[in-house]
């Protein structure tokens, strides 16, 4: 269940990384340095720990999402919106949102298969952007 900013109780620090987290919109991904460094701008006391704390129980709550890519150094967070997968360029690190996710009748058999009860499916997609695929095909 997704806790609404309605009727749930946040700190000041918590409300203003979730604030900054809703102004960026879904589609933007932003790692937690960056939202570190946003927050500061605001509260220039704010430590690097509380905005980490804020970030993981505004996810906790369903308030953000952290998108946790392969290949990636750290994990991105973005507004909470409906379902969708992810593409991370390899060349670039850009991340992109694919409107895509999986029919909930295929997580349905694969948790059936697995004797399991699924509680989300995350889809990310790996390779070269169109940017970079175009720089290269044009630079050879």
């Amino acid at each position: 269940m997704t806790a609404t900013l309605d009727d749930t109780r946040l700190s000041k620090n918590h409300r203003l990384v979730y604030d900054i987290v809703q102004e960026q919109g879904v589609g933007r991904h932003l790692p937690m340095s960056d939202l570190y460094e946003l927050a500061r701008t605001r509260r220039p006391g704010i430590g690097f720990t509380t905005v980490y704390r804020a970030l993981t129980r505004l996810r906790d709550l369903g308030m953000v999402s952290e998108i946790t890519l392969p290949g990636a150094d750290s994990a991105f967070y973005e507004a909470a919106g409906p379902a969708h997968a992810h593409f991370r360029c390899i060349q670039c690190g850009n991340v992109s949102n694919v409107r895509f996710a999986l029919p909930p009748d295929v997580v349905t058999v694969v948790a059936s298969e697995l004797g399991a009860q699924v509680s989300d499916s995350v889809v990310s997609l790996l390779g070269r952007c169109h940017t970079c695929t175009t720089s290269t095909t044009v630079a050879s």
